[in-house]
């Protein structure tokens, strides 16, 4: 039973420190508790195939592999070939260092190499050792396996508890091989040493957590000031362009007065010109909402600067029950992903239609996209290099959108290489 009992927390050790490792260096397509879960259900199956087959070293080392693999592909979004290099990474990590525990400390406790055989405490010990010094290997491999710049780093002073701990268990090996004890006192180094290890793996994967969740406030919130910006931004246009249209209005009245006192032909032409020029300022669109009419007319005037035409027809809903605030939210990031595809694409275009489907506010904004959105489950993912700092326009608008009862969709033309992205909200006022 005791070597049953080894063999299942054998596993369940591998599976912490595979889910540390693999967090460290790979996005979850699953949440912790489900990772886990399958982790759990995969190693405990490695650890059944272990007694099944009476230790065979070979195929534990194949099976182990397989795990990982199927692990690192069921959880975690990474390259297929990324992840087959890692998986035989970590077999060879565990495989070796199992063996080189058991040479190292019998060195240095001067102790038989086979010692930890007839006693099910110092097989704990060993096992403790060899796992700690697995768990640190991975650690310092997945420093270097990390893509993003703005992964998660351990400091280096977080490694002293791991080091002090394997210092501790050797110390408890030398006791358990040189000193006569109790069987009971036996029985508390083990289960000291399997608490020393659960300590040291659950320090680093809830400090890993911790970061992660105070990166993903501090990204949040940065959204939640820019979209603050954005705002004020807007408001201060659309006073400008009120002060613009005003000035615009009352010039054409003068100019239309002095015209008719003029009798000089070339004066007329060129107040004629003047008056031109003038309706260029008196443009903005008239959907009854003065927030979305300055949204609209800051992103006519950045597509025209960058050679993208853009049409927006918002006549039969101006999405005046949506406060301002959301508004911005959710305007400001689909046309601001709706610019970043369709820049630099040839025939690039940008349309904006309203109207209403029952109850429904319906918003549909689609683009010229030459590369095809990257998704998963339907989620879109960004494209962006750093995956931990990008993708959250999306979020809020989907987080302003459970506000209103809404709903968002996306589809993707293979053929004209058009993105749309498609917003039903529900109108209840």
């Amino acid at each position: 039973m005791a070597y049953i009992t080894i063999i299942v927390l054998t596993y369940f050790m591998e599976m912490l420190i595979s889910y540390a490792f693999f967090s460290q260096i790979a996005e979850k397509k699953v949440t912790n508790i489900k990772c886990i879960t399958v982790g759990f259900l995969l190693f405990e199956s490695g650890a059944l195939v272990n007694l099944l087959l009476s230790n065979i070293v070979w195929l534990n080392a194949i099976c182990f592999f397989v795990i990982n693999l199927l692990f690192g592909f069921m959880c975690y979004r990474i390259k297929y070939t990324r992840l087959i290099f890692l998986s035989a990474l970590l077999d060879i990590f565990s495989t070796a260092l199992e063996f080189a525990t058991i040479f190292l400390v019998s060195a240095i406790t001067d102790t038989d190499t086979n010692a930890y055989l007839n006693q099910t405490n110092m097989l704990i010990l060993e096992l403790v050792i060899s796992k700690l010094l697995y768990f640190l290997i991975c650690n310092i491999t997945a420093r270097f396996a990390k893509k993003e710049k703005s992964n998660i780093r351990f400091p280096l002073v977080l490694y002293m508890y791991p080091i002090v701990v394997i210092a501790g268990l050797l110390v408890f090996w030398d006791i358990c091989a040189n000193s006569d004890i109790s069987h009971s006192q036996m029985i508390a180094l083990a289960v000291i040493s399997s608490a020393l290890f659960f300590s040291v793996v659950l320090l680093f994967i809830m400090y890993q957590h911790n970061i992660e969740k105070e990166n993903e406030l501090f990204l949040l919130q940065n959204e939640l000031d820019k979209i603050e910006t954005d705002k004020t931004y807007y408001d201060i246009l659309e006073k400008q362009n009120q002060d613009l249209m005003i000035y615009a209005h009352d010039a054409k009245k003068h100019l239309s007065a002095i015209s008719e006192f003029n009798k000089n032909p070339i004066i007329s032409d060129y107040i004629d010109d003047m008056s031109e020029a003038l309706k260029s300022h008196s443009k903005t669109s008239h959907s009854g909402n003065h927030i979305f009419d300055v949204i609209l007319n800051k992103y006519d005037t950045e597509c025209e600067l960058k050679n993208i035409k853009f049409s927006y027809d918002v006549k039969l809903c101006n999405l005046d029950f949506i406060e301002n605030y959301d508004l911005v939210t959710i305007l400001g990031n689909l046309l601001d992903n709706a610019v970043r595809a369709a820049e630099n694409t040839e025939n690039a275009f940008i349309s904006l239609y309203t109207h209403y489907t029952n109850t429904y506010a319906v918003l549909e904004i689609s683009n010229k996209c030459n590369t095809p959105p990257v998704f998963s489950d339907k989620e879109l993912l960004t494209t962006k290099e750093n995956k931990r700092q990008h993708g959250l326009g999306i979020k809020s608008v989907k987080k302003v959108l459970k506000k209103y009862s809404g709903d968002f969709e996306w589809k993707y033309d293979n053929t004209d290489k058009v993105f749309t992205a498609v917003l039903m909200i529900l109108n209840d006022k």
